[in-house]
């Protein structure tokens, strides 16, 4: 990036960043206008980012990860975000939470069966707990996992599941004893082709390079589809928190360094009463607020991932860098459009493309609301 974090990170992080950069302007760069246009996440890019170790940055070298901390993870989603945040959402899904789960809880056979294969962009997992009435709310899910002779009978209704129209399994967030509420939460590895599900896409705001979807299940899984313990998920989800919050922001702040740069350059380009734009002090102001906002998020990112890497506790950081990265998203995007005039509001424009975008992430992986209750209780308000 520039150096705004650069005092923060070692000389090993530029060199990564400018490897992921290349990658997404050379790779993912001329993917975007077809995936955006027809509303198909180009599968191909995850193979080629597997090959290149990409997918496995933050996982062991006995998986063929890198072995490294989060801030390289962050890099990787920063960097890929200000190309396309709608593909590098399927990205982010390959090496978030649910792949998370398999490698912290999950046997040497769903090892070899789901996360390695994933880790390579072999096979594809969507993250399914949301559902119609349970948003935020985890423990208002209904979806239940009951006890057969073989195994379980698995029957929920899942929405906005991203990924869930081309992936290949799921891991499933249900109840297995609903009395027990949040001690009785488990967590499914499920095949996605098998019979009893059905998936429905949906249309949205932003992000249509990325698929999204709603999951009807009523099916029969083995008893090895269950990941970990019965009755152990809310524990298993909240030891990801953290990290899928910290890496959520780093995508608000690809999206927003995208647009501030694409703002710079367009208001030094373009001539109004004989002078370029960025010549009138109004508009300076703007693009030094933009600085100021950019740079804000980045710290908050940087500063949160590295405080994870030590083994420190980071539920502060992690929610302040969600809630600043976010905003910073939409307030970037929002002015960079405005300066952008008529041409920021035409779909031929990527701006257009980054203020749908990035109206998603004040929503996803914990409303702001929800970080700032969570912000609260931490600091003893």
């Amino acid at each position: 990036m520039s150096q705004t974090v650069s005092h923060l990170l070692g000389e090993e992080h530029g060199t990564f960043r400018q490897s992921v950069r290349r990658f997404a302007e050379r790779e993912i760069a001329p993917l975007v206008d077809a995936a955006e246009t027809s509303g198909r996440f180009p599968v191909q890019i995850m193979a080629r980012a597997g090959e290149l170790g990409f997918l496995a940055v933050g996982y062991p070298e006995s998986l063929g990860g890198g072995g490294v901390g989060l801030s390289f993870e962050c890099i990787l989603v920063e960097e890929c975000a200000r190309v396309c945040a709608g593909i590098t959402s399927g990205m982010m899904l390959q090496t978030g939470l649910g792949t998370a789960l398999i490698h912290k809880f999950g046997n040497p056979e769903q090892h070899a069966n789901y996360l390695i294969p994933a880790l390579r962009g072999e096979k594809l997992g969507c993250y399914a707990m949301t559902e119609p009435d349970a948003g935020s709310d985890v423990l208002g899910m209904r979806g239940t996992a009951t006890r057969t002779t073989s195994g379980y009978r698995v029957r929920a209704n899942k929405v906005f599941i991203t990924c869930a129209p081309f992936a290949d399994f799921i891991v499933l967030v249900v109840y297995t004893d609903a009395a027990a509420r949040q001690k009785g939460l488990s967590v499914f590895i499920v095949d996605r082709h098998q019979p009893g599900i059905e998936v429905r896409a949906l249309r949205k705001l932003g992000h249509h390079s990325m698929e999204t979807g709603e999951l009807t299940i009523d099916c029969e899984v083995p008893a090895a589809a269950l990941l970990g313990e019965e009755g152990r998920g809310m524990e298993y989800l909240l030891q990801g928190l953290e990290k899928g919050r910290i890496t959520h922001a780093a995508r608000s702040l690809g999206v927003a360094m995208a647009a501030k740069d694409l703002t710079r350059s367009y208001t030094a380009e373009r001539r109004q009463f004989g002078k370029a734009l960025n010549q009138f002090q109004a508009i300076q102001f703007e693009l030094a607020r933009m600085e100021i906002d950019v740079t804000s998020a980045a710290l908050h990112v940087y500063s949160a991932a590295l405080k994870h890497e030590r083994g420190e506790r980071s539920m502060v950081a992690a929610s302040m860098a969600k809630v600043v990265a976010s905003e910073v998203a939409e307030r970037v995007t929002s002015r960079a459009l405005h300066l952008h005039g008529g041409y920021g509001y035409m779909a031929e424009y990527p701006i257009e493309r980054l203020f749908r975008d990035a109206k998603l992430y004040p929503i996803t992986e914990g409303t702001t609301e929800i970080q700032l209750r969570t912000l609260a209780r931490e600091l003893g308000i």
